[in-house]
């Protein structure tokens, strides 16, 4: 197995970051490694002298983006560019983490693979895009994943436990579909692909879906958050559904767009359900 010291990871300060710093990663936040100053990334490949990089700094505004462009394609692509150029001069492979808002609607019956044309409804889904096409190169591996979660308030978990507060009722969007990703199995999933990616037993493939086994509506996931949530005596609203036209937003997210994750599952297996690590976080929350 490998060993996590030797694994690098920017964007430390992030929820991603935080997990795989827990299982012995060397995290590095913006004030350590940034992706925009070529000399910092230089300095800290030095320091650190990395079997692997994995990229988790990111500009995540999505909503944001929409008046921040030039800032969004700052981190998301140039400076995705920027640290692969500096890991290629070193021999370094890069595992770089993506979105599933690289894709527009889709039809939830048939799950977006690695080969479908990307076609992004938001500058956050084109910014990462662009690092995309920036990052790849051989020996590199992107990671596109969806919906991610852990026990913090600024979850999807949170936002809806603390709006339910008080409200006998709610709508909830049953047009926006993903795969809920747990932030812990989520990071256990890289480590074993870094694995893979520094051993060179087997191929690896130069793009990758991550996520659970058991996909979701918003509408299924909140009606699971608000099932436990009541359960322990917390809010449980009457739960309706709308489609995402009833809650404008700058950024356009996709609709009925699933990430096929067959070909990660056969070279990994499959990620955990997402299920029991909601209802931990409800719990956490409540």
């Amino acid at each position: 197995m490998v060993d996590t010291s030797r694994i690098l990871v920017t964007g430390g300060q992030g929820r991603l970051g935080t997990a795989l710093a827990a299982r012995g990663c060397r995290v590095s936040g913006r004030s350590e490694l940034n992706i925009l100053d070529t000399e910092s990334i230089a300095r800290r490949l030095d320091d650190v002298q990395p079997q692997l990089v994995i990229n988790a700094a990111a500009y995540t505004a999505v909503d944001q983006a929409e008046t921040e462009t030039k800032q969004a394609y700052a981190i998301n692509g140039d400076g995705a560019g920027w640290l692969a150029d500096a890991c290629q001069a070193a021999n370094i492979p890069v595992l770089h983490i993506s979105t599933d808002c690289v894709f527009g609607d889709a039809d939830p019956a048939a799950p977006k693979r690695e080969d479908e044309a990307p076609n992004p409804l938001s500058v956050y889904g084109a910014s990462k895009l662009e690092g995309e096409h920036q990052v790849r190169r051989d020996g590199n591996v992107i990671a596109r994943v969806a919906w991610l979660f852990d026990k913090g308030s600024e979850t999807f978990i949170g936002k809806m436990l603390k709006v339910a507060k008080g409200r006998d009722s709610l709508s909830i969007v049953d047009d926006e579909w993903g795969r809920p990703t747990s932030v812990s199995a989520l990071a256990d999933h890289l480590v074993k692909l870094a694995d893979l990616m520094i051993a060179g037993s087997e191929p690896v493939p130069p793009l990758l879906h991550l996520g659970p086994p058991n996909p979701a509506s918003r509408y299924d996931w909140a009606n699971r958050i608000f099932t436990e949530s009541a359960r322990l005596g917390g809010p449980a609203p009457a739960l309706s559904r709308v489609g995402a036209d009833a809650f404008p937003t700058p950024a356009r997210r996709p609709r009925g767009l699933i990430l096929d994750v067959s070909l990660a599952d056969s070279l990994m297996g499959p990620m955990p359900p997402w299920g029991a690590y909601s209802d931990a976080a409800v719990a956490d929350l409540i």
